[in-house]
């Protein structure tokens, strides 16, 4: 099994964990600043032209849900992704250990998602939610890394000895 399968196995299991982290995270995050969600959502609503009957908290419902399954489906497929890139690019990151490789494999990954594309909300929702959303991607982005590392070195082919009946007389 090459190494780009390999991670790409470790990934997946991987992401279904932080699947599961990251849907806990976004409905206590979104639990704790609904007000400021409401009010987003409300304008949204309001600029409809003719109206609509839908109402602001029918939308945070299902927001909840689609947070909730986003995040574990996104979880499987990100893993997936990323766990593949882990696969194909490990010689490359710098590391004894295959479980500290995938921490610094986290944290990249928490840099990119969290802390550069997180900045997209920073204007709608504030620094708090921001600042919220970069410790739990930072938590689950970490788990991720450390089991991906953890799944890949156990899954991970050894090279195999192969026993010369000549030389071992």
């Amino acid at each position: 099994m090459s190494n780009t399968t390999t991670g790409l196995k470790a990934g997946a299991v991987a992401g279904i964990v932080y699947g599961i982290i990251d849907a806990v995270f976004a409905v206590v995050l979104v639990t704790v600043f609904k007000n400021t969600i409401m009010n987003e959502i409300q304008k949204s609503l309001n600029s409809v032209p003719g109206g609509t009957t839908i109402t602001a908290q029918a939308v945070f419902s299902l927001a909840i849900v689609f947070a909730v399954v986003g995040a574990i489906i996104g979880g499987v497929i990100i893993g997936l992704i990323l766990g593949a890139i882990f696969g194909a690019v490990n010689k490359s990151i710098p590391g004894k250990t295959q479980t500290f490789k995938g921490l610094l494999f986290g944290l990249i990954i928490w840099l990119i998602f969290n802390v550069l594309i997180g900045l997209s909300n920073l204007g709608a929702y504030g620094i708090t939610y921001y600042a919220s959303g970069l410790a739990g991607g930072l938590v689950a982005a970490l788990v991720f890394g450390y089991l991906t590392g953890l799944l890949f070195e156990k899954w991970q082919e050894k090279p195999r000895v192969e026993s010369n009946s000549w030389t071992e007389q």
